[in-house]
């Protein structure tokens, strides 16, 4: 059966040292999940050339001889990644990888494709299987031009180097750890993306791409909370239609959640930075964070119970940290609107590393404008609050106050309302915003920008209930969500009896349906509890 494509003998071939098939069959499952996503995936039947058969495969022992050379002809070639495949001397290293790269250099589609997004991607599609020594990873990236790009199938767990298999995934645990299903997944849309970017060239018979010419900026696809965020953030509101996010390079344990995360910030709108997997030189990793920063309005940093691969010279320093530290520099500046974000998501079945812990608390104790901290539930959550404050229109900038309690109700309730006002502000500085029912809709924006000025925001409500729950849900996302600099109390009076149910349970939110004379004093009590935070 040929490819898709005349003149070419398969569509994908896999590239292995036998040694890593021998123990537990590892790549010919590889294979086989790998057609099945492919059948699920792709309207093509693609053929896939796999040397199941060592009696009458290619061995390492081999010549290279032209019925090699045919099925080396291939639209993608996928190397399997091991801790011996970077062996210059191997059959597969020299006569499959290195052979392959020639013929791409040369034929018609060249060794990179430009994708329907008009983005470019590489037709060699690394599958790591170990983690594997630097040299090994510069060996790698010198050949293909570049950072190299991987889909890796490492199964995680500390002083565990060896291949995630299909039933790990059945392993308790494994929800918090890297998924085979979803990492075959990944490779067979990446599959797609190339075969469809080759279709499109091939109507529209472009020159081809050349690896040296292009960049490659295809983005990857791959309890409590507590925030900390400096008065201020959300007072200042940046019109960016579709901003650019660098998505900091993580620890090994976090580079699935890193891939997952990179696309939930491509479906909410973002451009993602960096592209490709962290290189493995000290030097020119640095190079990449400065150029990729630099593209970048924001950041987000995804932080683990691991501190991170160390710089050779500078030992205290984890890449993680630096990247970090690059960031600072960049929101420092009074007049920069450059945000950062760090989200922290240590597993609590694991130890924390002692660096890692004296890191986060680091970045908890300096937390500065324009930074928020976060240990959001979810990667979904988090982007929706990095997009409300990202992503607004540019609007009109409203006298904000510095207050300890900022108190809104509707004007149904006004007279109630300022009876409760009278008796807080006795104790408290209170600032309170009427909300007319037939006044404009700049309300919102005034309590979202008030709101992060305060220490804690009111909605009460006793007739306007109708009015007061929409209000909360949207202004919580507003302000950040479960980033959200500042508590929100919704308080209800029992009176009327309908009001019982009249609640809305989330992050950074407390919610009290209480009779009228106990309003004043439970809003007090929540104050205090949130200054003692």
């Amino acid at each position: 059966m040929a490819s898709i494509l005349s003149g070419y003998e398969y569509d994908v071939f896999v590239s292995y040292r036998h040694n890593d098939n021998k123990y537990d069959g590892w790549v010919s499952e590889f294979v086989e999940k790998l057609k099945q996503e492919l059948d699920a995936t792709l309207k093509d039947k693609l053929t896939v050339y796999f040397d199941r058969n060592r009696q009458e495969g290619l061995l390492d022992v081999h010549q290279v001889h032209e019925s090699l050379q045919g099925k080396i002809k291939s639209l993608i070639f996928i190397p399997i990644v091991s801790q011996t495949y970077c062996d210059v001397n191997s059959f597969a290293w020299k006569n499959e990888f290195l052979t392959f790269l020639n013929e791409a250099d040369r034929d018609s589609i060249g060794k990179t494709v430009r994708t329907t997004s008009g983005n470019v991607i590489s037709r060699v599609l690394p599958i790591k299987i170990h983690d594997i020594e630097p040299d090994d990873v510069r060996l790698l990236e010198r050949e293909l031009g570049g950072i190299m790009r991987s889909i890796d199938f490492i199964y995680q767990d500390a002083g565990v180097n060896r291949p995630l298999r299909s039933k790990d995934d059945d392993l308790s645990g494994a929800q918090t750890r890297l998924l085979f299903r979803n990492q075959i997944n990944k490779v067979a849309n990446s599959i797609k993306e190339v075969v469809s970017g080759i279709k499109m060239a091939s109507k529209a018979d472009p020159k081809p791409t050349s690896a040296h010419s292009l960049t490659l900026d295809k983005p990857l696809t791959t309890g409590s909370i507590s925030t900390s965020l400096p008065p201020g953030i959300k007072v200042h509101v940046i019109d960016r239609s579709k901003p650019t996010i660098f998505l900091a390079w993580t620890s090994s344990e976090l580079k699935a959640q890193r891939e997952e995360m990179a696309l939930v910030l491509q479906k909410a709108g973002f451009s993602v930075l960096p592209s490709t997997d962290c290189p493995a030189d000290d030097e020119e990793f640095k190079t990449r964070v400065a150029e990729n920063l630099a593209k970048c309005s924001c950041s987000l940093h995804i932080l683990g119970n691991e501190f991170g691969r160390r710089f050779e010279v500078d030992s205290e320093v984890s890449f993680p940290q630096y990247q970090l530290n690059e960031v600072k520099k960049l929101v420092e500046p009074a007049s920069s609107e450059f945000q950062s974000f760090i989200w922290n998501v240590n597993n609590p079945a694991k130890p924390v590393n002692a660096s890692q812990q004296e890191f986060i608390r680091s970045i908890r104790n300096n937390i500065t404008r324009n930074m928020m901290f976060s240990n959001s539930a979810g990667a979904m959550q988090l982007v929706d609050d990095i997009r409300v404050v990202m992503m607004k229109e540019e609007v009109k900038l409203f006298d904000s106050k510095d207050t300890d309690i900022f108190f809104i109700f509707n004007q149904q309730d006004e007279s109630d309302a300022g009876r409760i006002t009278d008796l807080i502000s006795e104790y408290y500085p209170i600032e309170t915003l009427n909300i007319m029912p037939d006044g404009d809709e700049s309300y919102r924006e005034k309590s979202a920008q008030q709101i992060p000025k305060s220490k804690l925001a009111v909605v009460y409500f006793k007739y306007a209930a109708d009015w007061a729950i929409p209000f909360v849900k949207q202004i919580w996302k507003e302000i950040g969500g479960a980033s959200s600099p500042t508590q929100i109390m919704l308080v209800g009076e029992n009176d009327p009896a309908t009001n019982a149910s009249r609640v809305f349970k989330a992050p950074k939110v407390v919610s009290s349906i209480v009779p009228k004379e106990e309003v004043p004093e439970e809003v007090k009590k929540v104050y205090v509890k949130v200054v003692q935070l």
